[in-house]
């Protein structure tokens, strides 16, 4: 059922009767991700009412997951303790460590401390595992096969595993719990009954182990086209799997994360965030840039006894920096991209400089050439007009190949390419760009004026 103005409004109602029948009824009718949108309408008494009808109508995991980060801490803080635990105890390992990974600190150690000693030391050991890597998002919920059955006793095997049990493949372990094989459903359901799995199996299997980063499990399930993809542990056994869902998930949150950091920001600075926050994190990126255009400024400061001369450079000024900016932009782009989805595993980074310096250098003298045209019947100076068509060729082949060196750097550094290539980039094609505008219009104007 889709939530609308006139359910909404019945929910809210009903939230003032706590856990009543009829409210359980429609939430367990609702989406989660439509549940998780209600704790925006709702102030703290209704929210922490629509949190314990979630909890008794087994919904709890599955909203909570679509709540964002912020938001999430903000309820899990104002939840009672007992509902915590119980939230913690008896949900997927997996989406409990992440409502851990989102508390305070001190929240976080008093929960952990009040679990059942096994749970407690579950959460922990996936709780080690560096953010941003396998081990996070794996899910734990999972089964095996034992690799000595036949593809008739595997079919009943799975006939008696729980319902809600996420499978997109079967994976088959020895006698210890190795990895062995992988058999697709397809390929059991449809073998003669007395098959071995063992003949069935796929025993080189693709995996990935919890220290993995996310960027390089969505690189696996894009290039082989996997719905899922098994987590290892050292010895070979499996910890958990990650499923195209996850994948999607780690996907979205990448280019969400280069977005914003190609504009200076942090991917938790959201419109619902609050001031103080927001201005902590794009203050300093502010005032970043100001030091940056400073020193441009002073570039163009050197060249001031020239403008004077020829005041008409001063109103061509912004044509240079424009395209400029544009080739190294469209140059850093497909660099960064590039990158974050393992194409340069079909080129060299060499090449690529080469190529996209070739590039920028083509259409900075295609550019170039159609400036200094318009330039020319413009304002009737043919010197001016050569001036900024050079200016253009060199900018363009300055500009694509900064686009291409800067993010390349970075990524050897193990700095995030797309965290700060857009500004560095941007400044030295526009101290570039203008050095060398303003610097053959003042060779130009000296020897041939």
């Amino acid at each position: 059922m889709r939530l609308n103005p006139s359910n909404i409004s019945i929910i809210k109602r009903l939230l003032s009767g706590k856990n009543s029948r009829p409210l359980k009824a429609i939430l367990k009718k609702c989406e989660p991700a439509d549940i998780a949108g209600l704790f925006n309408l709702l102030h703290q008494k209704e929210s922490i009412n629509l949190i314990e009808a979630i909890i008794s109508t087994d919904q709890a995991a599955e909203v909570l997951l679509e709540v964002p980060e912020q938001r999430l801490g903000v309820l899990l803080e104002r939840m009672e303790m007992n509902k915590i635990i119980a939230l913690l105890t008896y949900y997927p390992e997996d989406s409990c460590s992440y409502f851990l990974s989102v508390m305070n600190e001190q929240q976080r150690e008093t929960v952990i401390n009040l679990l059942p000693a096994e749970r407690r030391q579950r959460l922990l050991q996936l709780l080690s595992y560096p953010e941003d890597t396998a081990g996070r998002v794996m899910s734990t919920s999972l089964f095996t096969l034992p690799i000595t059955l036949n593809a008739s006793q595997a079919i009943e095997y799975l006939r008696e595993k729980p319902k809600d049990f996420p499978f997109y493949y079967a994976y088959c372990v020895d006698e210890v719990g190795k990895l062995v094989g992988v058999v697709s459903l397809r390929e059991m359901a449809t073998a003669p009954a007395q098959t071995p799995l063992m003949d069935l199996a796929k025993k080189d299997v693709v995996n990935v182990s919890p220290t993995t980063t996310n960027e390089e499990v969505a690189q696996l399930v894009e290039k082989y086209n996997f719905l899922a993809i098994p987590v290892l542990d050292d010895d070979q056994k499996i910890l958990g799997v990650i499923t195209i869902d996850d994948v999607v998930d780690i996907i979205q949150e990448q280019a969400t994360a280069d977005i914003y950091a190609s504009a200076g920001l942090q991917e938790d600075d959201r419109v619902y965030s609050p001031i103080l926050f927001s201005i902590k994190n794009r203050l300093p990126w502010m005032l970043l840039n100001l030091v940056l255009a400073s020193y441009v400024s002073r570039v163009v400061s050197l060249f001031e006894a020239t403008m004077q001369e020829l005041i008409v450079l001063a109103t061509l000024n912004n044509i240079v920096a424009g395209m400029g900016g544009n080739t190294a932009i469209q140059t850093l782009t497909v660099v960064t991209r590039g990158l974050s989805v393992g194409d340069f595993n079909y080129t060299s980074k060499t090449r690529a400089v080469l190529k996209e310096a070739a590039v920028g250098s083509f259409n900075g003298v295609v550019v170039g050439l159609c400036a200094g045209i318009l330039v020319y019947f413009w304002k009737s100076n043919l010197m001016v007009a050569i001036v900024i068509c050079l200016a253009l060729i060199l900018n363009s082949f300055f500009a694509s190949a900064l686009g291409t060196i800067v993010p390349l750097t970075m990524k050897y550094f193990k700095r995030d390419p797309a965290a700060g290539s857009g500004v560095i980039v941007t400044v030295l094609c526009d101290c570039l760009g203008f050095f060398a505008f303003l610097g053959i219009a003042t060779f130009a104007l000296h020897h041939f004026s």
